[in-house]
């Protein structure tokens, strides 16, 4: 017999095999036994937390698997905190082509700065999500995106997690595009959603995100009288840069060449060290680098941190020439204003220059 008789042979053996794995019993039925589609997989992955729509809409991937790209697929669970009893579900994380995945309480989280480098002076602002949510997106580079949402569970004490926290960043794609920064978007909304659901989370979610501005991390230097978001009642510097006054667990409003006023509530604070104000040991004071206060919030936003800054390359050190009177004012008025859109009590914030 040769070569070519062989292969005959060898599909005609698999044809039989095949065709008893799909006679079953004594009755004559049949079992269709076939390969497990990406809608399927991607309905398991995260803990059955994704928002399968939207994610097969990022990854080309199709729900059946025929005419769209190749789902490549991981996903996780880990341990994240001692301190909080966390749902079974969470923490959770999963990996769809290009698209990553997190999916952590807000009381357990210690990396909730992982997915970003925004946190630099010289990066892109972090733009709050419209439609209700408490979140934000930054665009990492030309060719990346992350978001984060915070979602709050009112019947969670802080032991129990607070609330929901997801991040997810897309890679290798545009960043300016308004269309791929609201589907990123919708699937970090959605997740949240979902594990809210999942893990009998009462929060209430925001809308649908259609838009998010293609040009708000990086928006044009204006006048600071004319600030009407997070640099509005700014006026030690004349010219600044902002985004819209929402809800962000990340907030800020940059002194153009000058200082940088950033908030920071719930996992934010701690993802800026360790402790209750982050790497800030007291709820207020001066540093040679930062000036800061804090307040108490509510829920998943915990305690709120309120920094002053000078920007990133600047020679500046506030221990040879401290925060100016106008400065501290402008401290205050940015945290006023961020507690109270957040509805913040017990503000601290260091006395600055007397007389």
């Amino acid at each position: 017999m040769g070569w070519s008789d062989f292969n005959v042979w060898g599909r005609r053996a698999v044809a039989a095999a095949t065709a008893g794995a799909l006679l079953a019993g004594g009755y004559g039925g049949y079992v269709w036994v076939k390969e497990r589609s990406p809608g399927d997989r991607l309905a398991e992955a995260c803990g059955g937390m994704l928002p399968v729509d939207e994610v097969l809409a990022l990854t080309g991937a199709t729900a059946s698997g025929f005419g769209g790209r190749d789902l490549e697929l991981t996903s996780d669970t880990y341990d994240v905190s001692e301190s909080v009893r966390e749902p079974g579900a969470i923490p959770t994380t999963c990996r769809a082509n290009t698209l990553n995945v997190r999916i952590e309480t807000a009381g357990g989280s210690r990396s909730a700065f992982d997915t970003y480098t925004f946190h630099r002076n010289d990066a892109p602002l972090p733009i709050p999500l419209p439609a209700g949510w408490s979140g934000f997106l930054v665009p990492e580079d030309e060719e990346e995106i992350g978001v984060s949402v915070l979602l709050d569970c009112p019947e969670w004490d802080r032991r129990e997690g607070a609330g929901i926290l997801v991040n997810v960043e897309r890679y290798d794609t545009d960043s300016s595009d308004a269309s791929v920064r609201a589907q990123v978007a919708r699937v970090a909304t959605g997740a949240a959603e979902r594990a809210a659901q999942r893990t009998g989370c009462g929060g209430e979610p925001g809308g649908r995100i259609t838009e998010v501005d293609s040009t708000a991390g990086t928006p044009s230097p204006a006048d600071t009288e004319r600030a009407d978001g997070t640099c509005q009642g700014m006026t030690s510097h004349p010219r600044m840069q902002e985004t819209a006054a929402r809800t962000a667990p990340v907030e800020s409003c940059l002194l153009t060449d000058a200082l940088l006023l950033r908030s920071y509530y719930g996992p934010f604070v701690r993802g800026e060290g360790e402790g209750r104000f982050g790497a800030w040991e007291r709820a207020s004071g001066v540093t040679g680098f930062t000036a800061w206060g804090s307040a108490e919030c509510r829920g998943a936003l915990g305690t709120a941190v309120y920094a002053l800054r000078p920007v990133k390359d600047s020679d500046r050190s506030f221990d040879s020439a401290p925060p100016t009177r106008s400065e501290y004012a402008d401290l205050r008025r940015f945290a006023e204003a961020s507690a109270e859109r957040h509805h913040c009590s017990s503000l601290t914030l260091p006395a600055g220059p007397r007389g």
